[in-house]
């Protein structure tokens, strides 16, 4: 930027970037410009000089020259006279900023800090997380990874967080008490994800709380206690995962509309006092009657994966949008299974499922195989789905090819299914999706449906 400065101005001799609102300019230094070259606009024009002083820093170190990173962070931290919009400090040496920069979080305290990310790329241990970041009072998003919290945090620490919207926690240490704690003293937060080597046991108490993201990787037992806001609880389970997670929706959570993945291999659903077992069958006290959209992982070729698929459909009734996805736990697992006939008689015989007979008018089948008992499902789903108006079954692109016969079977066996409804189903052939696409899909909470292909 500073090297073009001479010819900025027009053939008529006006500078015409110059004569644009301080708004716009704002955005374009703060958008468009590392925060070094930000900094030099302050030379171009006398026009240019308090722009950058008045703009909200934002910060990102991996935009900073590496070999001058860990040196250019606590000085511009330091030097920069205006407030901070964003800091995102995920590559630069910690160590550095406490040695050149002592009392860091007490400046972005100072200096109103609204987004703060500090997720360390390189980490040997896990740093205690300094408690002048849990009363930088002005930040409305705050994610933290690889940290250690300090003991006996619901004891006596001093957090305030009065405007704090959306909680990140990457692989932090934080024992039960302290998590359930740090969300109850977040009056304004709306969004929670949780990816952590603790806690155990997580139990979500939130007045404000809107959607809570949690990944099981420690976690033994996952209940919602009071979170009368929340609308949104996603679950996601790490690779070739063995152990058993218990859900719990035990208290108050009369808004709850959407809800995946439930997993009929590792999760135990407990709603109230009930726990949701291969055969419990429909009851008013075993349901959530507000949920919507649902999802469901599912090994079809493990009869009783199957019938806690059923059983868990059942604790929702009203749901209108319902997400399978086709999951395959290996060989061994299905190894002594019953024969097809077996699984086929199943779902001649199994009783009401209320929410695919009166209820559920789209349904996507994720990961599908093409195998016969993915099949047995959709028999069903055709004979007994009376509101049902859109059906996609959806293969996964690495798995295909254009000329695989398996695609082109799975064709010609989905259309010769007859659904009451009289819709066709539609074969659809993607890539899957990342992980980091399916948590900005899961997060945002102007999508109706995170779970959509």
């Amino acid at each position: 930027m500073a090297d073009g400065a001479a010819p900025l101005s027009a053939a008529r001799g006006r500078d015409r970037l110059s004569a644009l609102s301080d708004d716009l300019l704002h955005k374009i230094i703060t958008q468009h410009l590392p925060v070094t070259e930000a900094a030099r606009t302050a030379a171009l024009a006398s026009r240019w000089r308090h722009l950058w002083s008045s703009t909200p820093l934002v910060l990102r170190d991996a935009a900073l020259p590496e070999l001058a990173r860990d040196a250019l962070v606590p000085r511009v931290l330091a030097e920069h006279p205006g407030h901070f919009r964003t800091v995102i400090l995920h590559d630069c040496r910690l160590a550095s900023l406490d040695r050149e920069l002592p009392g860091w979080p007490l400046v972005l305290a100072r200096k109103d800090t609204q987004q703060l990310d500090l997720l360390p790329n390189q980490v040997d241990t896990f740093p205690c997380i300094p408690e002048g970041i849990l009363r930088c009072g002005t930040l409305k998003e705050l994610s933290l990874g690889y940290w250690a919290f300090p003991v006996d945090l619901s004891r006596g620490a001093n957090i305030s967080l009065p405007d704090l919207r959306s909680l990140t926690l990457i692989m932090v240490v934080i024992s039960d008490q302290d998590l359930e704690h740090l969300v109850a003293t977040c009056p304004a937060l709306k969004t929670l994800h949780l990816s952590s080597k603790g806690p155990t046991h997580v139990r979500l108490r939130s007045p404000s709380l809107q959607c809570a993201l949690v990944g099981l990787w420690m976690v033994e037992d996952l209940a919602v206690v009071d979170a009368p806001l929340l609308e949104r609880l996603v679950l996601f389970l790490p690779p070739r995962y063995d152990g058993v997670v218990r859900v719990k929706i035990i208290g108050h959570a009369a808004n709850l509309r959407v809800l995946g993945h439930l997993d009929t291999r590792v999760h135990r659903l407990q709603i109230g006092d009930i726990v949701i077992q291969r055969n419990t069958m429909a009851s008013t006290s075993a349901v959530i009657p507000r949920v919507k959209i649902l999802a469901v992982t599912v090994n079809f070729d493990v009869l009783s994966e199957v019938r806690t698929l059923a059983s868990f459909l059942r604790c929702f009734p009203n749901v209108d949008t319902l997400h399978i996805e086709s999951a395959v736990h290996g060989f061994s697992v299905a190894a002594n299974e019953p024969s097809g006939e077996l699984h086929a008689r199943f779902w001649e015989e199994v009783s009401l499922v209320e929410c695919l007979r009166s209820h559920v008018r789209k349904m996507v089948i994720h990961k599908f195989r093409g195998d016969h008992n993915e099949f047995q499902f959709l028999k069903f789903v055709a004979i007994n789905a009376q509101e049902l108006q859109s059906l996609h079954v959806v293969l996964q692109q690495e798995n295909t090819s254009s000329t695989d016969d398996k695609v082109n079977e799975t064709e010609d066996n989905l259309q010769s299914l007859s659904f009451r409804t009289g819709i066709f189903g539609v074969l659809l052939v993607r890539p899957t999706a990342g992980f980091t696409s399916i948590l900005q899909k899961a997060t945002d909470l102007t999508s109706d449906d995170p779970f959509r292909f």
